[in-house]
């Protein structure tokens, strides 16, 4: 059984090579970035942008469709619902309170395609940053060693118990056992499954405390490393970039040029 929730692709190209706590830096200016682009057509080829990152990053396009299938409800959900709440621009259709408008429409495209350039943009550092390596930098930056492991631990253990759910439940559907009803009756019926998932929880729970305990988690002595983070030149000047790519959005959104 895998145990880990790894979404890393294993690649050499120069973003996979890239310091994660550079990934990180971009990953945050990223972000702040999507929120700054006043208009759908910024948006769009900023998500376009991204998407040629993956790909030159030789990002596989099934990983992409995967995280493309994770989003389409939503983004569908965006397209039809968000343009009956901006009462903005022309009003093209009226149904009872609600009003189709032009600006309701540009705001409905505005905010998918920021949705999905987050996505993708959380996909270039998943994708090509190993989870081990993730943790680490965000420890780094400054996030406390505790928190970084709890991260890596939920990272590496919250799938085994969705497959141990899965496990109980097709153990009990052999012996006969079928949720029927309506939803009070049917989450009453999953109450063995649960009970049986909570126990295989606590077990692993309880294996998990005695390993960090016999490794000498509770020490407080220094924390070390096997392989140390090392900025190279390729870094700092990918540091660079994004910084004075961020800063010139900045200025450009403050009206400075």
């Amino acid at each position: 059984m895998s145990l880990t929730l790894d979404l890393h692709t294993p690649g050499r190209s120069w973003l996979h090579r890239l310091d994660p706590r550079v990934k990180l830096v971009g990953l945050g200016l990223g972000m702040t970035a999507a929120f700054l682009l006043p208009h759908p057509a910024h948006l769009a080829l900023y998500t376009a942008l991204l998407y040629a990152l993956l790909r030159l990053a030789a990002v596989p396009p099934a990983r992409i469709g995967w995280l493309w299938r994770q989003l389409r409800l939503l983004l569908l959900l965006i397209l039809l619902l968000q343009p009956f709440f901006t009462p903005a621009g022309t009003a093209w259709l009226t149904v009872g309170p609600l009003r189709l408008t032009s600006g309701g429409l540009l705001n409905a495209l505005q905010l998918a395609l920021r949705v999905l350039s987050l996505a993708l943009l959380t996909g270039c550092v998943l994708f090509t940053t190993k989870q081990r390596a993730l943790v680490h930098g965000l420890v780094w930056l400054g996030i406390p060693y505790s928190w970084g492991l709890l991260l890596s631990l939920t990272l590496r253990f919250v799938p085994a118990i969705g497959k141990l759910f899965v496990a109980v439940r097709e153990a009990q559907a052999a012996r006969g056992w079928v949720a029927r009803g309506n939803i009070v009756q049917r989450t009453r019926d999953y109450l063995p499954v649960l009970v049986a998932v909570i126990i295989g929880t606590l077990q692993m729970s309880d294996q998990l405390t005695l390993a960090l305990a016999a490794r000498g988690l509770a020490e407080n002595a220094p924390r070390t490393v096997w392989r140390p983070l090392r900025m190279r030149l390729s870094d700092w000047l990918a540091l660079a970039v994004l910084c004075g790519g961020f800063l010139s959005l900045t200025l450009w959104r403050a009206g400075c040029f």
